[in-house]
């Protein structure tokens, strides 16, 4: 025998060994999948809230109209973001109505309803958000001990 084909004979009873010994549980392959998604979404919403919060600091503390700008640029495409999350279903609390116009009439209704309710608190939460992200980056800059003077 070659080293080469010793070496490959090696990896491949390594392999099949290791394949015995790590084998996934189906019931956690799908809740770590869970998990996985949601902190797939948390993390860039987060990192987009700290870059809005920074923003939204930066034109207060400068006050620049450009940076104000770029601030509600950041804030409309972050709500847009989180609204696309929302906005991938719908609600069809009458479907058992007989008159077809009127049960999706009524849905819609329902279905609007709920996408405005969600997308206030949207609104409402990214902006509680970004707030509170650019008053503790003043507060902390506020609070920085300072160096002695000569």
């Amino acid at each position: 025998m070659t080293s080469s084909s010793t070496t490959k004979l090696l990896l491949t009873r390594f392999e099949t060994y290791l394949a015995g010994v790590f084998h996934p549980i189906p019931e956690e392959r799908v809740a770590a999948g869970l998990i996985q998604s949601f902190y797939g979404w948390f993390f860039p919403f987060l990192r987009n809230a700290v870059i809005c919060g920074f923003l939204q600091y930066l034109a207060e503390k400068s006050g620049s109209i450009t940076l104000q700008a770029f601030a509600i640029v950041a804030y409309v495409a972050l709500t847009a973001y989180c609204l696309s999350y929302v906005n991938m279903w719908a609600v069809t609390p009458f479907h058992f109505v007989k008159h077809r116009r009127l049960g999706r009439l009524l849905d819609g209704l329902v279905t609007l309803a709920v996408l405005l309710s969600l997308g206030y608190a949207v609104l409402a939460g990214t902006q509680f958000a970004i707030a509170e992200i650019a008053r503790g980056h003043a507060e902390a800059r506020g609070n920085a001990p300072r160096s002695p003077g000569p």
